[in-house]
């Protein structure tokens, strides 16, 4: 049920209107519970068992915590909510290592067998960090330990969030689903989040996607010049495609009443790697520094060590998006940029700066940054990047796009900037603000004309697979 869809509208519209005219709170709970359970089961059945069985599990994991803070009962629940998401995700990546390792031929031909075949469940990389996130805060006693297996199901099963997040924490939902009350200044945020974010999907991602994609599918045959055209491509359509799910994910959870976290805050006008992983995917980023990070020593023990943690921590970031060696390079390569950056800090070389050309200079290096590590995360594999990464470096030939493909691409890059360049600044010019009256009606007709356009032949959304 994809959130650009005409069913997913319904749903939606449904969910909404039932929602808000069940009198009690108990009932829009069970109501909420309800619409989560059928958004996911419409996906599988089988994997819904699955997603609530995990539920149970890491709901009985709480309440043995609220009994005893016992370092064997968190250790259980980290490794078993880590085996569950380690069989899905990653029994074929390990096993072809160790199949190339051994030689063994029959593991070699697992992954193609049609007898064996293990199908990753949807949201399962979201929904466990979620989960170990609340087990180890309750273990920390940083959380309220007292929590109903309602309230417990319902966080971490909320449709608007559960596919690609944001990685949500208890404080950010739990005070408002304890006291849901219409709040009509959520509205208008709330359907400008929906439409922003459809803009974002389907009019910017979807169409980069039709014409990066066949690049992508064979890069030995193109020029460097349309290689690199296309991993520019790629990274406004990994933001787009990706906040815009965001986008419409707060904006469905505010028209029901929650303020769930912000997600990307302009990321490509960061003026640093460090100020950049503070704009992209900031709930994994957070995760990451206070589940693995700071448990690994942080920056405590020294500052070798603390380069050392880094790296560590986005290594195991980068392979989290995926079993794939390209993954687990784009997480090593951010980390050794982070490391490095922190090293010049030390040395009192500020990368950031008031002055505005150099502001622009440290926008230009960040925005590099995140566009060498796209090459990494957008390669189907390893010898594909080494493939781009030779073609740049020695300005091969070969095949290119024809005019219009570029003009195309390149046209809806800068559109994607400037709404980057919009949500940066915030503060709107007072003519939009006077018209807003008129440009919201007219802007959710043009988005319904382009639903109903493309919802046939819109594509996933691309961390769906993560």
């Amino acid at each position: 049920m994809l959130f650009t869809s005409l069913l997913f509208a319904a749903f939606f519209l449904i969910v909404y209107i039932v929602f808000w005219s069940i009198p009690n709170q108990k009932g829009k709970e069970f109501w909420l519970l309800f619409a989560s359970i059928v958004f996911y089961g419409s996906w599988s059945f089988g994997f819904l068992v699955h997603f609530l069985a995990a539920i149970g599990i890491n709901y009985y994991f709480v309440h043995l915590l609220q009994k005893s803070q016992s370092k064997k009962i968190i250790v259980t629940a980290v490794v078993l909510n880590l085996f569950n998401l380690g069989v899905f995700k990653y029994f074929y990546f390990f096993t072809d290592i160790f199949a190339s390792l051994s030689g063994i031929s029959a593991l070699t031909n697992l992954r193609s067998s049609t007898t064996f075949k293990i199908i990753l469940p949807l949201a399962i990389s979201f929904y466990t960090f979620q989960m170990l996130a609340y087990v180890i805060d309750v273990y920390r006693k940083k959380v309220e330990s007292k929590i109903s297996l309602l309230d417990f199901t319902i966080f971490i099963l909320f449709f608007p969030q559960l596919i690609a997040g944001p990685i949500m924490r208890s404080q950010d939902f739990l005070p408002e689903l304890k006291n849901i009350k219409a709040k009509p200044e959520y509205l208008s945020p709330g359907l400008s989040f929906i439409a922003l974010g459809i803009l974002k999907k389907v009019l910017i991602a979807d169409n980069l996607a039709l014409l990066i994609d066949p690049v992508w599918a064979n890069p030995s045959s193109y020029d460097w010049l349309t290689l690199l055209l296309v991993i520019h491509g790629f990274t406004w359509q990994i933001y787009c495609d990706f906040s815009g799910y965001t986008d419409i994910a707060r904006g469905c959870a505010f028209l029901l009443g929650f303020k769930i976290p912000e997600n990307f805050r302009s990321p490509f006008l960061a003026d640093s790697a460090k100020d950049l992983w503070q704009r992209w995917h900031v709930t994994l980023s957070t995760w990451l520094r206070d589940y693995i990070y700071i448990p690994l020593g942080g920056n405590r023990q020294g500052e070798v060590r603390s380069y050392i943690n880094l790296i560590i921590t986005f290594t195991l970031g980068g392979l989290w998006h995926g079993a794939n060696f390209t993954y687990v390079l784009w997480g090593f390569y951010h980390g050794v940029v982070l490391s490095i950056e922190r090293i010049f800090e030390r040395m009192n070389f500020k990368v950031t700066s008031t002055n505005f050309l150099w502001k622009i200079v440290c926008i230009l290096y960040a925005y590099h940054i995140f566009l060498f590590g796209a090459i990494m995360f957008r390669s189907n594999h390893t010898t594909d990047y080494f493939t781009v990464i030779g073609k740049l470096f020695t300005f091969a030939s070969g095949l290119s796009l024809g005019k219009t493909e570029i003009d195309t691409i390149l046209g809806l890059c800068f559109i994607s900037f400037l709404i980057q360049l919009a949500q940066y600044f915030e503060k709107l010019p007072r003519w939009v603000l006077s018209a807003r009256k008129v440009l919201i009606p007219v802007s959710y007709v043009i988005l319904l004309l382009l639903i109903s356009l493309y919802s046939k032949s819109g594509k996933e959304f691309v961390y769906f697979q993560f």
